[in-house]
């Protein structure tokens, strides 16, 4: 699985402002990726229709996590050191978005 591929599919469901992958694991002997993690920022959604447009249309070999969080609450939460979206933030790899907000 590669990291462009899911996040072309994605792209092809939302208009994201960033897609962050925060957690990824991989097979014990190699560099095969066994699961991904990722955190989507979007300006307006409903949460519960794309997140079922996500699981539905992005079939992968690998089981996807998606986050989602609106825009205006990804940034309150960054505001608190201590939130998960600050360490989404210090942590993550920005694959799709300016590399930091705020």
């Amino acid at each position: 699985m590669k990291r462009e591929e899911l996040l072309k599919r994605v792209l092809d469901c939302c208009r994201p402002r960033r897609v962050i992958l925060y957690g990824e694991k991989f097979v014990v002997d190699g560099h095969d990726v066994k699961s991904a993690d990722l955190c989507i920022i979007l300006d307006h959604c409903n949460k519960t229709e794309l997140l079922r447009k996500l699981y539905l249309k992005i079939n992968m070999p690998i089981p996807v996590q998606f986050l989602l969080y609106q825009t205006d609450e990804w940034l309150e939460l960054l505001r608190d050191s201590g939130s998960y979206a600050s360490a989404i933030e210090k942590k993550g790899t920005v694959l799709y978005g300016e590399t930091s907000e705020g």
